[in-house]
């Protein structure tokens, strides 16, 4: 039994409805539906009416459905005592981000911060994760900042009041090609077939690079031989000439400070904002120091 079965339980029964309960929960309605039976052959019931409409809780669920809400409650009151006690210091600070901004964004920021507002320590833990569970870590301490792209392309449903956020940074993602510029390879192809690295559908960056080849003046000819959800992963496959790639240029470039041959842009391009996000309750004082502090200008 897993703890996000229980939740998934919740918000179906609260909201009524599989479909709205799958955008809250940012998962698809098939796999919120496959977890909420999976979580109903290990309980051995129904707990969900699905012939009515709402959808309502059977006999089965509203018995069990106490036990789910005091099982969440805890395990999140026990994940926020481990994470309290773990902190590197009084002073530390918990920040969950992508892991492409781990490798490339947050040293820059960390360095800038330590500046500004005088040392402090910071746990990085870039996890992949749903916006839920990086929210739901805000909310119970679990970290203190969340970073993550924010792009037209992928739309999250934050509450500003509980979760405000703030822009600190800008990146852009655009195409790679060892050797030749990917400008030459996209106007050579002539229709012909391309080799493409590709994000997994389900990431962020899939998202993104779908709705930079959308926007493209014309329909490209892209064949899939590569797929990794790691943007580092397929940088790597580009590099050694496998393919074309849509890449973050701060990794195709190696960091933020530093500037590469310049890759093309133009309409094959796209710029994503860098948002950082906290919970409007957590009053830690080195976490209010840092909020201030990322008012200032060129943060990086």
């Amino acid at each position: 039994m897993e703890l996000k079965w229980l939740e998934d339980l919740l918000s179906v029964a609260e909201i009524g409805s599989f479909s709205r309960a799958a955008e809250v929960r940012h998962v698809t309605q098939s796999a919120l539906s496959r977890r909420i039976q999976s979580l109903e052959l290990w309980i051995g019931a129904e707990l969900l009416d699905r012939s009515q409409h709402p959808i309502s809780l059977t006999a089965e669920g509203q018995n069990f459905i106490a036990v789910a809400r005091d099982i969440i409650a805890q395990s999140h009151d026990a994940k926020r005592r481990a994470m309290a006690s773990s902190r590197i210091a009084d002073t530390g600070v918990r920040i969950a981000c992508l892991h492409t901004l781990a490798l490339y964004f947050l040293p820059d920021l960390f360095t800038e911060l330590r500046r500004r507002v005088g040392p402090f320590e910071a746990a990085i833990v870039a996890e992949t994760r749903t916006i839920e569970e990086y929210l739901t870590a805000l909310a119970n301490g679990g970290s203190d900042f969340f970073i993550s792209y924010d792009h037209p392309s992928v739309t999250f449903d934050i509450d500003p009041v509980d979760f405000p956020s703030k822009v600190i940074g800008t990146d852009r993602m655009l195409p790679f090609h060892a050797g030749i510029p990917a400008a030459d390879v996209i106007r050579d192809a002539g229709g012909k077939p391309i080799p493409f690295l590709e994000f997994s559908k389900t990431s962020y960056m899939s998202h993104v690079v779908g709705s930079v080849l959308d926007a493209g003046p014309a329909k490209l000819n892209l064949m899939p031989i590569f797929r990794a959800s790691l943007a580092e992963s397929l940088f790597t496959a580009a590099r050694a000439g496998l393919g074309i790639a849509w890449l973050p240029e701060s990794i195709v470039n190696g960091g933020f400070g530093a500037r590469a041959t310049p890759q093309s842009d133009g309409p094959w391009s796209t710029t994503m904002k860098i948002r950082v996000y906290r919970a409007a309750r957590n009053n830690i004082r080195t976490v209010e120091a840092i909020w201030a502090a990322l008012d200032e200008p060129e943060i990086v």
